[in-house]
């Protein structure tokens, strides 16, 4: 079983060294135990938590788990401890029985015999008393509902040990009381180790131990019935009422609390594996997608009018433009007579190709943009717990890349078509689709990882709204810009790659002919432009994979 330990832990605010959230706190909580940490708000409960549970960096001092790092020990065994914060994340438009489910293929490995699977999932729904709510969306569950789903999902992992935020916060006095003892429960049942912050001292009779804080000290540490006498209080509001004239608690403080501690042998599995994490996290997205019908009707939208946007724009000059198809007559009159319709409307003509070109490029960026701007940031909060539970940084990053390309697969496949058949631009169909494809691809790899970067999904669409706004003026294709600006910005613009690989496209053509006489924008050669778009995806699926890699594996300070 697994105990908890602190020795001389300090821990100093991010801004400032000299103010210390944690001050010199050494207990123990030992193995089996349920554990409740109390006081004031703001006295350092939360930050207490998170330092045991590794998700802090203390300044000086140590905690263990089991003998172990706390951060070594979520890295190398993720489903031996449990964290939940004071308001669970999930996706509302699940299933209480589908959160669950999807729980068990991302935490239990693949080599669990079927049978198995099922009889333990079944034992996790009658603890949580889930029973009657499997079918339930989570958007319709009440906060005790939410309470009891969230525990139920940390418990399919079979953790030893569970942190819990404010678990009873907000709950009718029944409720708390039920989830008491639930959890006391729980504790007898399995000799888990269950270590809970509460704002609540009704029901502190329940649990094995208390820890009372202040201003980051502890001032006790023992069990629920000896705290008015240790204190020589009546009640417990005296405590409250006095806790910043009682001195730091000394009763573990002696030199065993020194006596280094061997690492436990913990009974906790490895995490499924990252194959089959993809196929689940794969399987939950194309549900959530087309359960998402605001997004879905959004996407269906922008896919059938962006093309036919463009047609209505082109619809004026499209015989001048077909018209530059024709052939050269043998006739000299003929042809005299072709060249100078030619001189006169190839001004015209060239602003019109370039600009249609660019159009449906400004258009793909734009619905690139849509397709990843919010991914990440919009489900953060469950992305941090499930790659706490173990979840690989990899396979969700390739969830995400699957669904951004299938979708830019789509766009650009249509516009591409759409495009060529109305507004009759020659050249080679599979040459356009795959630049239109690759710009697609590059814009949403882009803001696929703004939405990583960013801290919501607020900012991460702003963001995202910003790089597409600087696509046409940074592109040259309408201004041509200064040469050293050419040079800083041309390299991150992939509208410009798009416009001068889908003008590539018409070379063997007077399309081509008219754009670049009439230009001062260099037109990149078409292998460049692909070259250059595949390096923007690429580069910006590893920056995603690799920001979500780091805030896995790096405790916060």
């Amino acid at each position: 079983m697994a105990g908890i330990r602190a020795t001389h832990l300090h821990l100093a605010a991010p801004n400032d060294a000299n103010r210390l959230l944690l001050n010199d706190l050494t207990f123990t909580i030992p193995s089996g135990t349920f554990a409740v940490i109390v006081g004031p708000s703001g006295c350092g409960k939360s930050t207490l938590l998170k330092t045991l549970c590794g998700l802090l960096a203390p300044t000086a001092g140590e905690v263990t788990v089991a003998g172990s790092d706390p951060a070594h020990l979520r890295s190398g065994l993720p489903l031996a401890m449990g964290y939940l914060p004071q308001f669970a994340a999930f996706h509302e438009t699940l299933t209480v029985q589908e959160v669950l489910r999807y729980a068990m293929k991302l935490r239990l490995p693949g080599a669990v015999p079927h049978e198995q699977r099922e009889a333990w999932l079944a034992n996790v729904i009658s603890l949580a008393g889930l029973g009657g709510l499997l079918q339930q969306r989570i958007e319709t569950l009440s906060g005790g509902q939410r309470r009891r789903l969230a525990l139920a999902e940390e418990l399919i992992g079979d953790p030893q040990i569970l942190f819990l935020d404010e678990l009873t916060s907000g709950l009718d006095p029944h409720a708390e009381l039920e989830m008491m003892q639930w959890m006391a429960r729980l504790v007898q049942q399995t000799g888990k180790t269950v270590v809970l912050v509460t704002h609540s001292i009704t029901n502190l009779h329940q649990a094995g131990m208390v820890l009372f804080l202040n201003r980051g000290s502890l001032l006790y540490s023992g069990p629920p019935d000896g705290v008015l006498e240790y204190f020589g209080a009546e009640n417990w509001e005296s405590i409250y009422a006095a806790a910043d004239h009682y001195a730091p608690f000394q009763g573990q403080g002696g030199e065993a609390q020194l006596t280094p501690e061997a690492p436990e042998v913990l009974r906790t599995a490895p995490p499924a594996g990252m194959v089959r994490q993809f196929v689940a996290v794969m399987h939950r997205q194309a549900t959530l997608f087309f359960r998402d019908r605001g997004q879905l009707v959004l996407h269906l939208l922008l896919l059938i009018s962006f093309p036919l946007l463009v047609a209505v724009f082109a619809s004026s000059g499209l015989p001048a433009v077909k018209s530059l198809s024709l052939k050269i007559e043998t006739s000299v009159v003929d042809s005299l007579v072709e060249r100078i319709h030619y001189l006169k409307e190839s001004f015209h003509v060239s602003a019109l190709v370039a600009g249609l070109s660019m159009f449906q490029v400004i258009l793909l960026t734009l619905m690139g943009a849509n397709n990843g701007a919010r991914e990440i940031a919009k489900e953060r909060d469950i992305l941090q717990k499930e790659l706490r539970a173990g979840l690989s940084p990899l396979a969700y990053v390739w969830t995400k890349l699957v669904q951004v390309l299938f979708l830019s697969l789509l766009q650009s496949a249509w516009m591409t078509w759409f495009v060529k058949t109305k507004c009759g631009f020659p050249g080679d169909m599979g040459a356009q689709f795959l630049i239109l494809f690759l710009a697609t691809a590059a814009m949403s790899g882009t803001c696929l990882m703004f939405s990583a970067l960013a801290k919501s999904p607020e900012r991460a669409s702003l963001m995202a709204i910003y790089l597409v706004g600087l696509q046409l003026p940074l592109s040259g294709a309408v201004l041509a810009l200064p040469e050293w600006l050419t040079l800083i910005t041309r390299p991150f613009i992939a509208a410009y790659w798009g416009w001068s690989g889908y003008l590539r496209t018409f070379e063997s053509f007077r399309h081509y002919d008219v754009v670049q006489q009439s230009t001062k924008t260099t037109i990149a050669a078409y292998d460049v432009c692909w070259v250059i778009l595949a390096f923007h995806l690429v580069v910006s699926a590893l920056v995603t994979w690799m920001v979500l890699l780091r805030s896995k594996t790096r405790p916060s300070v």
